[in-house]
């Protein structure tokens, strides 16, 4: 299958299903991504605790707009 006929087959997908099902496979789509930018993090600054890596991380996933805690 072609990349352009499975994202087609996706669409189809998500299409069926409820939004609250789709809010949830957004959710996780986060959660993993999260888990690999603090593993990137961790990999890169490995002295950081762990507070800090997840600062850091959630700032690149916002693109800056979290600063907090």
């Amino acid at each position: 299958m072609k990349p352009e006929e499975g994202a087609r087959k996706q669409v189809e997908i998500y299409k069926g299903m409820s939004g609250k099902e789709r809010l949830k496979i957004a959710f996780e789509m986060w959660e993993v991504a999260f888990a690999q930018v603090k593993a990137s993090e961790k990999s890169l600054n490995p002295n950081l605790s762990e507070k800090e890596v997840e600062r850091r991380a959630r700032q690149r996933m916002t693109d800056g707009a979290i600063r907090g805690s």
